[in-house]
């Protein structure tokens, strides 16, 4: 029972200066032990499973049957609009009737106006197909979108999780009928701006979008779990129902970051819908290494998998009814959840166990004040670990300013990643020794669990699906903190209860460090750095006694040698070579007007190949490439190309003057190359304004857009059809109006001097600079 006598705070023998008995030396290196195991074994639960053959019985998911058909899908880049596509296309029309259903070829021209951009159309053509329900609720609405980039085949994105419907469908088939409707849907024109999925809410195909729960299947690399990134509407028990890897923190973060899927235009549309995408080998990106040698059977078997459940789920359940969005994570292959509601009660709750902590730990020589200054001198450890992060990318974009082309991703994150964590457990020390002289390990434990208390508050109101990441450590630490107050400081529970909020948060924030470094690369790399620094910290504790200066020394230095070590490792792993090209940034663009070319490019001069032909920049381009204006780029004068192919614009029908408001309505026909993939429409709005637009029969905004001045108004047109494009403007203002149309090819053109890709060398992931003809001309209507 503990005394009610308030004993003085502990003298410095009992904060550890004096030899610590053997069995509080073995209760640390048991707790380690536990640690490194509970961290293993959730990074190990994360791995993909083994492919299943094509033996299996028919109603399990198999990798190997979903990837017969790969050659058929991903075998060269297939962009919306083009030949490769409609053969894709043709199919999946054939092979959905070999499954017994009946598809349906949806064309329509689609537009969009994505956040902070101008009006993008297609004319996009999706594939859609009905297997009825026995008493339906709603339906469950199968995604995968089926078009590539122009510059690579898209095995992984899309083409395995075209494969991976085709066999869940076929799967589905050989099991009962299921209670609700199921559409299986393949969308077109995904990668120039969701406008297949687009097209499919204009149709209004699936009837009430309240009744229809959407599984999207997606990509952002080449292996790696099938991860539940985003969910739209209260999915959570479906969610646990496929046992996917998963965390409602991803689709917080998710929400904040500027990427799309076709689930963001159908959940716009009022649908609800869960996301999956494997993740690992983000290097490979929309770029030529997204080809079948990469393919990864383990990704496609768990993406199966989880797809597979996740429909199964949905299709058994009462889709008109809702239930609220939760909190949910893995934890060692299961996924745990509870009601969203509960996510602020329980930040609460920490904060109240801090207060008490505080309050009953007075009593047993626990000061509060020295709780605080670890608190706040602990916020100087994050800044360093922001700085390492930071820093550190700042430092490999500059030894190799190709890491910074794309998305800021690197063939091993994982190794690089590592030894900026070695870094921050030296610090940690180096804060945890000055710390011991000016306070006991509870009152350092105490205040950096403040820290999880505070992030768990601010993530209940700011970012709820992150919030648990914090919240639990903090529950647990401090709530063991708490009922040990009274015991020895030298007894192996009282470095128990210090160090217990470290389980908790080696098996929550070390798959979420993990796979935020493989999803969005070394970029924001300071964000998993900061989750490893918290989870070391809290680990702390174990290091006591406190080491001598000289051991401390020695134990630095051996972390600053495996720390060189580490970052040489991820050095050599990370060098370029014919399995891992070095990616280069390289576009033509001629001004058909004045026959001005020029090279432009996201990389430098040190560019093998590429760099020679660039002479000046970075700088940010004048207004000739609107879309372009802004960003800075590397360039150099280009010879002009002979007989290089333009578009062209001419009157459709004589234009219409309305006498009262001088409003001119003018009919236009664009004719582009037959290589173009793509087309962009700019208005000089200096003296005119854009009061009415419809492009191949379709209206689009004429608000003006966040362009380069003069150009205010424009549109961009991917997937075209061959046949040129109809355009009506309805302007005001005086004179002639005057356009720019640029037309993209995805290759260079010949006859000027274009560099050949050397061995170790390939085209940086599109949308950057990789390898397009950008062709602009100015006309007056």
């Amino acid at each position: 029972m503990t005394t009610q006598q308030q004993t003085p705070p502990p003298s410095t023998a009992q904060r550890g200066a004096s030899p610590t008995p053997w069995h509080r030396r073995a209760a640390s290196v048991t707790i380690a032990l536990v640690l490194l195991l509970a961290g293993t074994a959730s990074i190990w639960s994360m791995r993909p499973p083994a492919p299943r053959p094509a033996s299996v019985p028919q109603t399990e998911f198999s990798a190997q049957r979903a990837l017969s058909r790969i050659d058929d899908i991903a075998a060269t880049a297939h962009p919306a609009g083009s030949a490769a596509a409609a053969d894709v296309r043709a199919f999946l029309v054939r092979e959905l009737r070999g499954l017994g259903v009946r598809p349906t070829v949806q064309t329509r021209v689609a537009s969009r106006l994505p956040s902070g951009g101008y009006p993008t159309l297609a004319r996009v053509s999706n594939v859609h197909a009905h297997i009825p329900g026995s008493k339906p609720t709603g339906r469950v609405l199968l995604v995968a979108h089926y078009d590539s980039v122009p510059t690579g085949p898209g095995a992984s994105d899309n083409g395995t999780n075209v494969a991976a419907v085709l066999e869940i469908v076929r799967t589905l088939r050989s099991l009962p009928q299921a209670r609700n409707d199921i559409d299986v849907l393949f969308t077109d024109a995904e990668e120039p701006g969701l406008l297949g999925a687009q097209g499919f809410v204009d149709s209004g195909a699936v009837g009430d979008p309240r009744r229809v729960a959407v599984v999207n299947l997606e990509a952002r690399g080449v292996s790696g779990p099938a991860l539940m990134f985003q969910m739209e509407g209260g999915l959570t028990s479906t969610v646990a129902d496929s046992d996917a890897v998963t965390s409602s923190f991803a689709g917080a973060l998710y929400s904040l970051l500027p990427n799309d899927t076709d689930l963001t235009v159908l959940a716009a549309d009022g649908m609800r819908g869960i996301n999956f995408a494997y993740m690992d080998g983000v290097a490979r990106y929309h770029t030529a290494g997204d080809d079948i040698a990469h393919v990864n059977a383990g990704s496609v078997q768990d993406m199966g998998d989880s797809g597979l459940a996740a429909v199964r789920s949905l299709s058994a359940v009462d889709l008109a009814s809702d239930e609220p969005a939760g909190t949910y994570f893995s934890l060692f292959g299961t996924v745990v959840s509870y009601p969203g509601w509960l996510t602020l009660p329980l930040a609460v709750a920490a904060l109240v166990l801090l207060v008490l902590v505080m309050i009953r730990g007075r009593r047993h020589g626990l000061r509060p004040s020295r709780a605080g200054l670890a608190a706040g001198s602990f916020s100087a450890v994050l800044l360093a670990a922001a700085g390492v992060g930071f820093g550190g990318w700042w430092l490999l974009t500059a030894l190799q300013p190709a890491f910074g082309l794309g998305i800021g991703a690197v063939y091993h994150p994982m190794p690089y990643l590592a030894s900026g964590a070695l870094v921050m457990v030296v610090v940690l020390l180096v804060w945890y020794r000055w710390a011991r002289r000016r306070m006991s390990p509870t009152e350092a434990s105490t205040g950096v669990l403040g820290w999880f208390v505070a992030l768990s508050l601010i993530g209940a109101v700011l970012l709820p699906g992150g919030a648990y990441l914090f919240t639990w450590p903090a529950l647990i630490g401090l709530g063991t903190l708490l009922s040990t107050l009274s015991v020895a400081p030298r007894s192996p529970l009282h470095l128990l209860a210090a160090g217990a909020a470290a389980l908790p948060a080696t098996v929550l924030l070390l798959p979420v460090a993990v796979l935020v470094t493989t999803a969005v690369g070394l970029g924001l790399g300071a964000a998993p750095l900061l989750m490893l620094t918290l989870l070391a910290a809290t680990a702390l504790p174990l290091v006591e006694p406190r080491p001598s200066r000289r051991v401390s020394a020695a134990l630095g230095a051996i972390l600053l040698l495996g720390t060189a070590a580490t970052a040489a490792v991820a050095a050599s792993m990370n060098g370029y070579s014919a399995v891992n090209p070095r990616p280069v940034s390289l576009a033509y663009a001629w001004k058909a007007n004045t026959g001005k070319a020029t090279w432009l490019s996201r990389g430098g001069q040190d560019q093998p190949a590429v760099g020679r032909l660039l002479t000046a920049g970075p700088s940010r381009l004048d207004d000739r490439i609107p879309s372009l204006s802004g960003v800075p780029l590397y360039h150099g004068r280009a010879p002009e190309a002979p007989g290089l192919p333009e578009p062209r614009v001419r009157r459709a029908a004589p234009e219409d003057v309305d006498p009262t408001t001088g409003q001119r309505t003018v009919r236009l026909h664009l004719t582009l190359p037959d290589d173009v993939f793509m087309v962009d429409v700019f208005a000089d709005t200096t003296h005119h304004s854009v009061q009415g637009a419809t492009v191949d029969g379709v209206h689009i905004d004429t608000a003006k857009s966040a362009l380069a001045e003069p150009w205010g108004w424009g549109f961009r047109y991917a997937a075209l059809s061959g046949k040129g494009i109809d355009l009506t403007l309805r302007v005001k203002g005086k004179g002639p109006l005057r356009l720019r149309v640029l037309s993209t090819a995805s290759s260079l053109p010949d006859g000027v001097d274009a560099p050949r890709l050397a061995p170790g060398t390939g085209w940086a992931g599109f949308p950057v600079l990789s390898g397009q003809t950008i062709a602009v001309r100015d006309f007056s209507v």
